[in-house]
This record gives structure tokens, C-alpha cells and sequence, in this order.
């Protein structure tokens, strides 16, 4: 071991430390980052830990529509009920989630998220995110446990904390590289920065900075295309063979949601869809790709389950979304006033 002054080499690596990470947490903060929870397996595994067999419980399965839109807080004070389970994932598809929900002991009301397309996705990150949520919650362990309650007081402290912006991926992801002369658009669509930040409940909240008219708001729009249209065939599939796969696994998936629907029915639990709003060319692209006739009308007719599409109320269709597919967190407060008495209606009348 060289002789050197360990003690001073110390505090000098404490010192530039210290100051290098304060210099980088003021830039990110004078960006509009503010600290906020990370979204993770563990953060949900925690959420999923709280189901009990109460028949006065709200659990809510779905995709980031859902956990945008519905308000946890205006919803226990219209139900008077205790702060409701938010397992809804963004991006995702939803269907392991429900059948992990039917497989236990809730009895309670279900709230079910529907961005109708995403829960008859058959394979790929959807599907992916709901079984590394499940698998975390199935095999969470001791150290995992700790790790979440170490990082939370951090997260809640520091902005630069912020896995879906400011890690070294995320912040190369940023630079616009041109593709090779010659070279082949392979690259997988690209999904959005980060602009919603949840709470420990899973309650996320849009970012202010990407309000109507925002630049992040019009760069998300023209994120949102590549990932709400489906691919295209397969080339060695014909047109009849491509679509006799798409209507065998569109029923696999609907026998998969009534299967678990009706687990927990027996059991006295209460089910409700609920279709957020979308809007501007995502609301196009899901009225060519995913109209209701093919979706979400065989969703409810299959299920047996009540449904509450946006479309079919003025009041709730009234509301717009800045990057066409979520509201602002003033507007999911008036939206889940709005929608919760149409909601009561519906499971007390199950």
C-alpha cells in the first residue's frame, strides 16, 4: 500500500463528490424535474402486497390511461373506502394482472383500465412488464424489500433520481444519430420520456411540463403513432392466415378475461370497465386499428362485466388530452368527480 494521506485523499473525494452531485441535481431541478417515486417492479410489488380479502376494497388493473386519469383520493371520498390498489402498469398488457387478482382472495370492487388494444397484445414489452411485476411480487425478497424502502426517502429527495430521464441510457437515448447510407429502419419504436410522476400509492400525475402547447407535449405526439399501429403482417403469413391468428388469439384473450371476471364474481366481487378519453391522431389511429365493434364491445359482451366508455357520456368526452392519450392532473381530478357516481352506479347495481 502506497504511502499517501488516505485521511485528506478521503475527504477531498467526499468534497468533489458532494459538489459534483449538487451542481447536478440544481441543473436538473432549473430543467423542471422535480423528486419524485421511480415506477418499479418493487414500487408495484408493494402495491400488490395490499390486497386482502375486504369486500370494501378498490383495485384498479390497467395500463397508464388508468393510472393517469383516476383520481385515488376524489374516489375515497366519494366511496368512502380506503386509498385504492393501483396495479395498473403503463404499457402493458393487463390480462395477467387480472388473473393474478382473480387467483387470490379479493372480493372487493375492480376497476378495469381499458386502452382496449393493449390487452390483446400476444407478446412483446406488454406482456413482458406484467410478469416481471408478478414475478417481483411472487419472489420479493428481503433485500429487495429493504432496497425499496432505502430508495424511497431518496427518491423523495433528490430529482436527479429519475430512471426513466436522467440514467446514462436514458440520457444517450437523447442524441439524434442519422441512420447508415443504405441501412434498414429496424430499430423498434421509441416510447415516451419521462412525464408522469406517481406517488407511493402509484397515483401519477402529469408533468406541468407537458401541458397543452408544451414542447414535450408535441414531441410525445409524434411518438405515440409508431406505437398505437399495429405491425404488419408477417411475410409468411398470408392475409387470411394472419388473420385467422389475430381472431384465434383475440378469443384466447377474451376466454382469459371472462375466466377471471367470473372467479371473482363468484366470490362477490364487482367488476366495472371504464375507457378513459384519447384524442387528436391517437383517437384516429384507434378508430381505424381497434374500433369499438372489434374490441371493446366484444370486451363487455364476453365478459358479462358493465362498461364505461368516454364516448358515451358528453361530460366525460368534453376532455382533452395534451399528448393525445392522458390528462393533466387538474383535469383527472374534474374527470374522476365526473365519472365516480357513474362508477357506483355501476358495481352497486352488480
Amino acid at each position: 500500500m502506497p504511502q499517501v494521506a488516505w485521511r485528506t485523499s478521503a475527504l477531498v473525494a467526499v468534497a468533489v463528490f458532494v459538489v459534483a452531485m449538487a451542481a447536478w441535481e440544481l441543473h436538473v431541478r432549473s430543467r423542471g424535474y422535480e423528486a419524485t417515486l421511480n415506477d418499479s417492479s418493487d414500487l408495484w410489488a408493494r402495491a400488490r402486497s395490499r390486497l386482502t380479502d375486504d369486500p370494501g376494497q378498490t383495485v384498479i388493473v390497467g395500463s397508464s390511461r388508468i393510472q393517469f386519469d383516476f383520481d385515488l383520493a376524489t374516489w375515497m371520498k366519494v366511496r368512502g373506502c380506503d386509498t385504492p390498489v393501483q396495479l395498473a402498469m403503463p404499457g402493458s398488457n393487463p390480462t395477467a394482472v387480472l388473473e393474478d387478482v382473480a387467483a387470490s382472495d379479493f372480493r372487493g370492487d375492480l376497476i378495469l383500465g381499458a386502452t382496449p388494444a393493449l390487452w390483446f397484445v400476444p407478446q412483446g414489452m406488454p406482456v413482458y412488464r406484467s410478469a416481471q411485476a408478478l414475478g417481483r411480487h411472487e419472489n420479493w425478497s428481503p433485500s429487495q424489500k429493504t432496497g425499496l424502502a432505502l430508495a424511497v426517502p431518496l427518491q423523495r429527495s433528490l430529482a436527479m433520481i429519475n430512471a426513466e430521464d436522467l440514467t446514462l441510457a436514458g440520457l444517450l437515448g437523447r442524441f439524434e444519430l442519422p441512420d447508415r447510407p443504405g441501412a434498414a429502419a429496424n430499430i423498434s419504436p421509441s416510447e415516451p420520456p419521462f412525464f408522469g410522476a406517481p406517488d407511493g400509492d402509484r397515483q401519477v400525475r402529469m408533468w406541468s411540463n407537458c401541458d397543452f402547447g408544451t414542447p414535450l407535449a408535441g414531441m410525445i405526439q409524434q411518438v405515440w403513432p409508431p406505437l398505437f399501429t399495429p405491425p404488419p403482417p408477417p411475410p409468411h403469413l398470408s392475409p387470411e392466415e394472419f388473420q385467422g391468428m389475430l381472431e384465434a388469439n383475440g378469443k384466447a384473450h377474451l376466454e382469459r378475461m371472462a375466466a377471471a371476471i367470473a372467479a371473482i364474481r363468484e366470490r362477490g366481487g364487482r367488476v366495472v370497465w371504464v375507457r378513459p378519453p384519447s384524442a387528436g391522431g391517437v383517437r384516429d389511429i384507434e378508430r381505424a386499428t381497434a374500433p369499438r365493434e372489434v374490441l371493446w364491445d366484444p370486451i363487455l359482451a364476453v365478459t358479462g362485466a358493465p362498461g364505461i366508455h368516454f364516448e358515451d357520456h358528453p361530460e366525460l368526452a368534453a376532455f382533452d388530452c395534451p399528448e393525445w392519450s392522458h390528462l393533466t392532473a387538474a383535469d383527472a381530478v374534474r374527470f374522476t368527480e365526473i365519472l365516480a357516481p357513474m362508477l357506483v352506479a355501476a358495481l352497486d347495481g352488480q
